[in-house]
This record gives C-alpha cells, structure tokens and sequence, in this order.
C-alpha cells in the first residue's frame, strides 16, 4: 500500500486540518497519542519540529514506521500511553480517535500534565448518541456526505483496531470540564467530536 492511499480520506482525516489549524507556531515539540498509521504525524511534521508518535499495536507501529521513511522528524513508539514515560513536555498533543479506547479521565489529566504552559491539546474523538432517535437524525444527515466524499475522493482504512465510544458528548464534556478550564468542544458531522484546549 502506498503512502499516498494510506493517507487518504477518512472520517477522521477529514478533520485533520480543524487539528492542524490549532497547533502552535513555532512548534518544538509534539506527541501524537494512538497515531495509526501514522497519516497524521506526517502531516503534522510539517508544521512541528520533532513529534513523538505513539501506538500500542506493534504491527501498526511497524507498517506506520515503512510509510513514513521520508519523514525523519518522526519518532514512532511503540507504547501504551498510560504506562509510557515520556522524556518531556511538549507544546502540541494530539488525540484521534483513540481517548474512548482509554480511560477517559486519566488519559485527559496525563495529557494535559504533558504540555509545556501555552501548549494546545487536541482530541478528535468518538461519542455515543444518547438515543436511537439522536443516532437516527445524524446518520440521516452524515451518510450522504460521506458517501459524497467516498465517491470523490481516494479512500483508506484506518488501519488501526476500532471500538465503540460508550460516553455521551454530554458525559464527555461535563469531565473534560471538570479537569481541564474552558476546553472548545465541538460536535462534528461525521461522528466525531473536537476538543481544543489551550494550557494557561
């Protein structure tokens, strides 16, 4: 498979430049936790210095490791963010599709103790509809568009394992609030939320 299918369309690439737009400049220093394939890390390198990418799936670890040759400000490790020992702070940290495979709480708090003061925390994550009537009016509306850009555009698996959120946006916001102050969170079309929050 070649870098430029893996780095295709997807639900959660489509979000990537609502990140990108959030990273500071200048950027030392970024972590991107649960990063796949690394697609993201690779877009990001543009942007930052040197970016730790993290996964805790050895084969996903390897194959994002061959795509990415031609980025040598790259790092992928291969750990579980909540037991990896990170040799730092940084001033960007990325989050996809991966806090709901955490523990909510814990990961949110170890991410935000990881940023340098100024330092932005980004998630784009996975929330449960409250109901199947909630699921049912933003299918109706996210299917099409979808579809739209699976017909348009060059699509890619994730490549990474999936699971399903088990938190309401409603749950997520109120304890992203409880630990982090005045986080920007955002409901996104295509089952996905956004949580931007800058470290004071």
């Amino acid at each position: 498979m070649s870098p430029a299918h893996t780095d295709g369309w997807n639900h959660n690439a489509h979000y990537h430049r609502h990140l990108l737009a959030a990273v500071p400049r200048p950027c030392a220093r970024a972590l991107d936790v649960g990063c796949g394939l690394g697609t993201f890390a690779r877009r990001l390198s543009t942007i930052a210095e040197t970016i730790d990418a993290l996964d805790e799936q050895t084969g996903v670890i390897d194959r994002a490791r061959g795509l990415s040759v031609h980025v040598p400000n790259v790092r992928f490790v291969h750990a579980d963010f909540m037991t990896w020992a990170a040799a730092g702070k940084y001033d960007f940290i990325s989050m996809i599709a991966v806090l709901h495979h955490l523990p909510f709480r814990e990961a949110l708090t170890k991410a935000a103790t990881l940023l340098e003061p100024g330092g932005v925390l980004a998630v784009l994550g996975l929330d449960r509809a409250p109901s199947l009537g909630h699921a049912a009016a933003r299918s109706v509306m996210a299917y099409p568009v979808s579809a739209y850009y699976r017909v348009r555009l060059q699509t890619s698996a994730v490549g990474a394992p999936t699971r399903e959120p088990t938190m309401t946006l409603a749950e997520i916001s109120e304890q992203a609030r409880s630990i982090l102050s005045k986080p920007i969170i955002r409901q996104h079309l295509l089952w996905r939320y956004s949580l931007i929050w800058t470290k004071s």
